[in-house]
């Protein structure tokens, strides 16, 4: 039920000029800006004066800004006055977006996993069972 309440009240995000992904109680607002008008619509679509009416603040401290890209221009961006934290990478439903779109953090991140789990096998196992088909 909260997923569909969720759904209704970010309903007014559909009619932003920039693109926005939504999901649960993550949303993602993004569009390409290589110029100042790009990056005046983006700061637009920023401005969540709907969702201050509906007493559904967003929390400037859990929001992160990625600048994407070789050429990506950086603007200053703001949220209720206050300018969002700028990260180089941020993790998206288990896919890692780095601001020079390296996959090397992905790969690093994959890495570390197998490795904690291969640790996990050899302490739990001392001797390997072997199975005869």
């Amino acid at each position: 039920m909260g997923a569909v309440l969720f759904k209704i009240f970010l309903c007014d995000l559909d009619n932003t000029s920039s693109n926005v992904s939504k999901f649960v109680d993550d949303t993602k607002v993004y569009r390409v800006v290589d110029n100042r008008l790009g990056s005046t619509q983006l700061q637009n679509d920023l401005d969540v004066d709907w969702a201050v009416k509906r007493q559904m603040n967003f929390s400037v401290d859990k929001c992160k800004f990625v600048h994407c890209g070789k050429r990506s221009t950086e603007f200053e961006y703001s949220l209720y006055g206050h300018p969002p934290e700028a990260v180089p990478s941020k993790k998206n439903l288990g896919v890692v977006f780095s601001n020079d779109l390296n996959v090397r953090r992905q790969c690093e991140e994959a890495y570390s996993k197998a490795s904690q789990m291969l640790g996990l096998i050899n302490r739990t196992f001392k001797n390997p069972i072997i199975y005869n088909k």
